[in-house]
């Protein structure tokens, strides 16, 4: 009773008018057990009620089964849902005001990497003069798009790699709670503590 008093208290005191417009969550590869694959669901919905318009999941393995069960847990859930792993790109959801990546084992060193060979590319074809390479250029030739204004680890003080450009002026939430053990609570404690960071952009 004192939870649920606790946790709609914390929805009432979140400005719905001022919600990071990307949350990222990482993830390890040992929390995707049934349990935690479950989370994935529950994730979504919390991130519906709240009205986020973009969420990202990294998972630092590239399993073809996980991506299989994976799929079929989000498959026709409400959402835009990309899936990322080494074969390529599956669109899931039946579609929404939310759009969510998961990504399965790739890494932002391999992203930046691959960023930069086509990069490469371009100045060898001629369609792109070596001077003309900056920030904006690069950011053109990631996979994701998306700039996380919050990262948050669960069950864990590392972080990994993933979106190691985009991610540069995040913000960082680090919760001792396991991703399987993860509450609604959690979550929205993490949105509320973001909502009262003074962001500095890196300044």
């Amino acid at each position: 009773m004192i939870h649920r008093l606790y946790e709609q208290l914390l929805e009432f005191r979140i400005d719905r008018r001022r919600l990071p417009g990307c949350v990222t969550v990482v993830l390890s590869s040992g929390d995707l057990n049934d349990r935690g694959l479950s989370k994935l669901g529950d994730l979504l919905a919390w991130s519906l009620e709240l009205g986020l318009a973009s969420l990202v999941l990294y998972v630092n393995d590239d399993d073809r089964e996980l991506a299989r069960k994976i799929a079929e847990l989000l498959d026709g859930a409400p959402a835009d849902i990309r899936l990322h792993t080494s074969q390529g790109e599956t669109h899931l959801g039946a579609g929404g005001g939310i759009k969510m990546i998961v990504s399965l084992g790739y890494g932002g060193k391999r992203e930046v990497t691959e960023a930069f060979r086509k990069l490469l590319g371009d100045v060898e074809a001629g369609r792109l003069s070596p001077e003309d390479i900056d920030a904006k250029s690069i950011e053109g030739h990631l996979r994701f798009s998306q700039k996380p204004d919050l990262v948050i680890r669960a069950g864990g003080k590392r972080l990994s790699d993933f979106m190691i450009w985009q991610a540069a002026y995040s913000e960082l939430y680090f919760t001792d709670v396991n991703w399987s053990a993860l509450r609604k609570i959690d979550f929205l404690r993490a949105i509320r503590d973001w909502q009262r960071r003074d962001r500095r952009f890196g300044r």
